[in-house]
């Protein structure tokens, strides 16, 4: 497994491969080709500010494109060929991949510091220097949010803005099951995903497992006089 670090966060050349995998399932619909680079894997085009974005949780706005981000794909062995110019498909694509991305960031932090919201007695998973925050779990990926509830159980939170679908379901399995091996010592692991709608095959995927809950969340707006 080769790694490399960004903004302080490191990533693995998995972390990528299975960002990758989720831009196919999420976000692929209507896409062509990228403008000015892009990343090659398994014959597909995919964009690298976005990817890394959704690997290591920073704002694409936070970092520049080309050399600068370029290099952490050369560091991890992918390849970074130059595109096409971006067109109108393109461009909204990308524009609908950081919007749905800032959704589940701001999702993410406000859920970090109101857990109990979504279920009395959750808090923050935390052991020694580790936080639940973008939780590490190797091979399996990076976990949203990893909890402990009141009776010391873990608990994998995986958030998706907008719709999830079914294959989310795979997704938190993969993670409860790294969980079990390396973190639970005895404890129950169950999973939590939260997104606001539910496509039908994702419902009938976790009626067979019980330890898989599906918690659906609104947007509410607030409001402060500025002037």
């Amino acid at each position: 497994m080769k790694r490399t670090t960004f903004k302080g966060v490191e990533v693995t050349d998995e972390d990528i491969v299975h960002q990758m995998e989720r831009f196919d399932a999420e976000f692929r619909e209507g896409f062509s080709k990228w403008g000015a680079f892009a990343v090659k894997h398994d014959e597909k085009l995919y964009p690298p500010k976005q990817i890394l974005s959704m690997a290591t949780g920073v704002n694409v706005d936070e970092f520049s494109g080309g050399d600068y981000s370029n290099k952490r794909f050369f560091d991890l062995g992918f390849e970074v060929i130059s595109a096409v110019p971006v067109t109108e498909s393109v461009k909204e694509v990308e524009e609908a991949v950081e919007t749905s991305l800032s959704l589940e960031r701001d999702l993410e932090n406000f859920l970090v510091t109101n857990l109990s919201q979504l279920e009395p007695g959750l808090s923050l998973f935390q052991e020694q220097e580790k936080l639940g925050k973008q939780f590490d779990a190797g091979p399996a990926g990076r976990i949203d949010i990893l909890c402990v509830d009141q009776g010391n159980n873990l608990v994998v939170l995986e958030l998706k803005a907008g719709e999830a679908d079914d294959k989310v379901c795979t997704q938190v399995l993969r993670y409860m099951g790294w969980v079990q091996e390396n973190i639970a010592k005895g404890r129950q692991v169950r999973g939590i995903i939260v997104a606001n709608e539910f496509n039908e095959k994702l419902k009938y995927a976790v009626k067979p497992v019980p330890i898989i809950a599906l918690k659906k969340y609104d947007v509410s707006f607030k409001f402060a006089n500025i002037s």
